[in-house]
C-alpha cells in the first residue's frame, strides 16, 4: 500500500507527548512562554565540505522571526578543532572542509556576548543511502496530482531515524513569447528588440515542513514509498520540467525525537522563523547558566542524496492547458494614451504586446511577458534539459 510510512509516522504524532517521551527519550517541556532564547541551527556531516551554524535571537512577543547573532567565536571540537567564521550575520562558516568521522566525539562550543555554550558529544550514526527517488500522478486526498517518493533499503542496522530536506527547482515560461520591447527615449515610447531573456525561467524553493521516518518498529527494516512532497496538478511547478534533490540524514533516536516534538508543538511551515508557543530544551546548553533557553539542535549526521527530473507531457496531455501563474484571463490587452503608457513603463506596470492598425501600442501586464517577476532567467550550473 502506498505511503504506510508516512502515515505511520503522522500516527505517532498524534500520540500524547507523555507517551511519546516514555517510549523515546525524556526532553525538558515548558508550557510557560518565554521573552527571548538564543536559536542555535547546525548539522555537520559526513560530506566534505565547509559546514555551517546559524545563531539568533527569537521572542516570544515577535512575529517577525529571529534576528541574526553576530560576534560569536564558533568552533567544533572532534579529532581536531575546527573553527567556524562569520560569512554574513548570524551565519557561521567553517574555515576548513571535512567529513565527521565515525567512532569521534563531536562537541559545537559558541562564546557570545561573554556567555558559553556547548553541545552535548554527538557522533556519526550509521550510513543508509536512498534506493530509488521517483514521481508517479496519484490522487491523494482528494486531490490529482504528482507524488514524489523515495524507498531505501538499509544495510546498516544502527541507521534507523531519518530526517529528509529538499531543494526543488523547476522550469517555467512567461504567458506570452516576445521579441520586442518598449522603452522611453526623449519622453517617448520605442519599440526596440527584446533586452533580456523573459520568457524561460527558473525557480528554486526549499523545504520548509519537518519530514521524518523511523523503521525502528518496523519488521523490515527499510523506508517505503514515503511521500516527500506532493504537487496539485494546478500548480505552475508542473507546467514545463521539473527537479527534486533530496538529502537523507541518518539521525540519531534523540535528534529524531526533538524534531518529532518540535512539529507537534509548532504546527508551523517554518518553525525558527515564528514565535514559539511554549520552548522546550535541546541538546546545547549555556555551561554556566544551564536554566537559560537554547533553541535548537546541533547533530551529526551522515547524508544520501538523489535527484530527479520529469516533464510535464511525463503525466499530462501535451496539448492540455498548463497550469500558470498568471492566468490568460488576467492578461488582458490595452492601448493606453501615451501619456499613461509612458507612466505605466515608468512603473513597470505593463510591457510590449503589438501595434495596432493605426500605429496605437497595445500592451500587458508585465507578470503575463516577464518570467522574472516569479524567477530567474538564469539556468542554474546542474539542470538537465
Amino acid at each position: 500500500m502506498r505511503y504506510i510510512l508516512k502515515y505511520k509516522k503522522r500516527f505517532f504524532i498524534v500520540i500524547p507527548l507523555m507517551v511519546i517521551l516514555s517510549c523515546i527519550e525524556e526532553i525538558p517541556l515548558e508550557s510557560d512562554g518565554f521573552e527571548e532564547a538564543l536559536v542555535i541551527e547546525g548539522t555537520v556531516t559526513n560530506e566534505v565540505k565547509h559546514h555551517e551554524i546559524r545563531l539568533s535571537k527569537v521572542f516570544a512577543i515577535d512575529s517577525t522571526g529571529p534576528k541574526p547573532l553576530t560576534g560569536a567565536n564558533v568552533s567544533l571540537s572532534g579529532n581536531k578543532e575546527y573553527v567556524f567564521e562569520e560569512a554574513e550575520p548570524g551565519v557561521y562558516i567553517s574555515l576548513d572542509s571535512f567529513a565527521a568521522q565515525p567512532a569521534i566525539e563531536y562537541e559545537l562550543n559558541i562564546l557570545v556576548n561573554n556567555k558559553e555554550y556547548k553541545s552535548q558529544s554527538m557522533q556519526l550514526p550509521g550510513n543508509s543511502k536512498i534506493g530509488k527517488l521517483q514521481a508517479n500522478r496519484i490522487d491523494y486526498g482528494g486531490e490529482n496530482g504528482v507524488a514524489i517518493t523515495l524507498n531505501n533499503q538499509n544495510i546498516d542496522q544502527t541507521a534507523n531515524y531519518y530526517r529528509y530536506e529538499y531543494v526543488e527547482t523547476f522550469k517555467f515560461n512567461s504567458n506570452y513569447k516576445k521579441v520586442k520591447d518598449l522603452i522611453i527615449v526623449n519622453e517617448e515610447p520605442i519599440e526596440v528588440p527584446k533586452q533580456k531573456e523573459e520568457y524561460t525561467c527558473y525557480q528554486t524553493n526549499k523545504s520548509q515542513e519537518i519530514i521524518l521516518a523511523n523503521t525502528n518498529s518496523l519488521s523490515e527494516d527499510a523506508v517505503n514509498n514515503l511521500l516527500i512532497k506532493f504537487i496539485s496538478s494546478d500548480s505552475p511547478i508542473l507546467s514545463n520540467r521539473y527537479s527534486i534533490l533530496v538529502k537523507q540524514y541518518v539521525i540519531s533516536r534523540e535528534a529524531y525525537t526533538y524534531y518529532e516534538i518540535l512539529e507537534e508543538l509548532s504546527g508551523l511551515e517554518n518553525v525558527f522563523t515564528q514565535s514559539q508557543p511554549g520552548f522546550f530544551a535541546g541538546n546545547i546548553s549555556n555551561i554556566n547558566k544551564p536554566e537559560e533557553k537554547v533553541i535548537g539542535y546541533f547533530d551529526i549526521s551522515s547524508v544520501s542524496t538523489k535527484r530527479v527530473y520529469f516533464n510535464y507531457e511525463d503525466f499530462y496531455d501535451a496539448n492540455s492547458i498548463k497550469p500558470r501563474f498568471v492566468s490568460f484571463a488576467q492578461c488582458e490587452v490595452t492601448t493606453p494614451s501615451t501619456s499613461t503608457l509612458i507612466a505605466q513603463l515608468e512603473q513597470g506596470i505593463v510591457r510590449w504586446s503589438g501595434v495596432t492598425p493605426t500605429g496605437a501600442f497595445m500592451v500587458v501586464p508585465t507578470r503575463c511577458v516577464d518570467c522574472t517577476v516569479f524567477g530567474s532567467n538564469k539556468k542554474p550550473e546542474f539542470w538537465e534539459d
